[in-house]
């Protein structure tokens, strides 16, 4: 099947996965055996993979950190894991796809880093408050429609798809059709878990180029009463069945304003470590959708305490963890339209699963095309979405809910489902929208300003990583606004 790379990368990521795999064994001394090769290879990988290089270099001294989790890597990966690990998504879209991707940029045509994909609404669940949930579950994007979505993803060098919905392994014989045939990109799979029985395991383990998100929202009351009775129990099987196989997978929890002190404590951490876990994924409870359950989202108060914790939890464990609303500062902000886009089972494309709004379609028109749509390239336009380009305030949805309303209203965007306007026309959505973002930037824009006013910080005002934030902006406001 046809691909972007050139017979040189592909033999170079095939040649550096095997060698990369024989060091990494799951100890410290073949990890900075390993760090050492990387740096003697030619300096043409991209600045993100040397930066990798740079922190596992100085964390092998401490065994913490990237260290740690590359060791636990090492231990828990069956071979095939961990060759497309490496070779997949360090390699291929890390490396190789980034310089396609900047290629193509250059020259005016900006292209998502990766796709998340939703084929499929329906789901053997009904979780209370789920962001999809309103979603059609008529129709579905068919195997022939991943595939072109999936090739145009190979050539402008996004190797990494995440496949959301609606539950995934509803549809499990032909995404390990899909998963097999597209063997040099790596897949990261939503999921609640209960349908990964040995036979979809085993397959998984063969594969190695997929890594399941299993939904989880706390222990087992939490994940139960939302999930229903006796989810957390086949969760549990299954990452038993997922830790035995060596499959790389991880959990996908959202924080509510009831059980942040439970999923942010170190004995959850730990007991997800001891699972075999490898990332956490924290994503906050979004009010979407008819009647968004308000009370459900956690105060200006509690989400910065998660994100305070879970930075610390992240420092004192060997697992990957990763809030995507607190840790805008290290993704560069809101990555809606800019890093990925939303590819719905109607075909539709969003911004963000989360923003359910789109005009363009993929039975119409290329990812490309989408990207570089008006209605894309305005939400492009906002970014950093405030003034002072607060990046713990990053989200166009909730923290500077000004900025959805108004590229929805100036390019007529359409809604996702009956009842996505709300978050954007439901008076009392809106009002509390908005006095949530003030208390929000009441709370972290003073700790911004004194990042900013740093020299020594990555987004230091005066440097041009922090003047990039407004790169996208007419040429009178691309400077730092004060």
């Amino acid at each position: 099947m046809a691909t972007a790379t050139t017979l040189r990368d592909r033999v170079g990521g095939f040649v550096l996965a095997h060698r990369v795999g024989h060091f990494l064994t799951g100890e410290y001394a073949d990890l900075r055996r390993l760090v050492a090769s990387m740096n003697a290879r030619p300096s043409r990988d991209s600045f993100g993979l040397r930066s990798l290089l740079r922190a596992m270099e100085r964390d092998i001294d401490t065994r913490s950190g990237l260290a740690a989790l590359f060791v636990r890597l090492g231990r828990l990966l069956n071979p095939r894991a961990k060759r497309r690990l490496l070779r997949n998504l360090i390699y291929n879209w890390a490396a190789i796809g980034a310089r396609r991707r900047n290629e193509l940029a250059a020259v005016g045509n900006w292209v998502p880093s990766f796709v998340v994909m939703s084929p499929t609404m329906r789901c053997n669940l009904k979780c209370t408050g789920c962001y999809a949930g309103l979603y059609s579950k008529k129709g579905e994007l068919s195997e022939a429609e991943i595939r072109r979505v999936l090739d145009e993803c190979r050539s402008v060098g996004a190797y990494f798809v995440v496949v959301s919905g609606g539950e995934p392994y509803l549809l499990k014989d032909m995404w390990l059709r899909l998963f097999r045939d597209y063997d040099d990109m790596y897949f990261l799979t939503y999921t609640n878990g209960t349908l990964l029985d040995q036979k979809t395991v085993d397959a998984l383990a063969r594969l190695g180029n997929v890594a399941p998100g299993i939904s989880v929202e706390g222990y087992r009351e939490a994940t139960d009463a939302r999930r229903g009775a006796g989810v957390y129990e086949k969760v549990l099987e299954a990452t038993r069945r997922l830790r035995e196989a060596g499959v790389l997978f991880g959990v996908s929890v959202t924080y509510t304003r009831q059980n942040i002190p439970e999923v942010t404590s170190e004995a959850f951490v730990r007991h997800w470590v001891d699972q075999g876990a490898i990332f956490a994924w924290y994503f906050m409870f979004m009010p979407v959708g008819k009647d968004p359950l308000l009370e459900l989202v956690p105060t200006p108060e509690q989400r910065v305490f998660c994100g305070e914790r879970i930075a610390a939890l992240r420092r004192s464990h060997p697992i990957f963890l990763a809030d995507f609303w607190n840790d805008g500062p290290a993704s560069a902000g809101c990555l809606a339209a800019r890093t990925y886009l939303h590819v719905l089972n109607s075909g539709q494309i969003e911004p963000c699963v989360f923003a359910h709004f789109g005009i363009d379609n993929i039975r119409e028109k290329s990812l490309v095309e989408a990207v570089n749509s008006p209605f894309f390239k305005a939400i492009r336009r906002e970014f950093p979405y405030n003034a002072k380009g607060n990046l713990r305030r990053p989200c166009m949805i909730v923290d500077n809910p000004k900025v959805l309303r108004k590229v929805v209203a100036e390019h007529f965007v359409p809604s996702g489902h009956a009842h996505s306007e709300d978050v954007i026309s439901d008076p009392s959505v809106v009002s509390w929208l908005d006095d949530y973002a003030v208390r929000l930037a009441e709370l972290v824009d003073p700790v911004w300003e004194a990042q900013i006013a740093d020299p020594t910080d990555r987004w230091y005002s005066q440097g041009q990583e922090y003047k990039n934030l407004f790169r996208f902006q007419p040429k009178a406001g691309r400077e730092p606004r004060t």
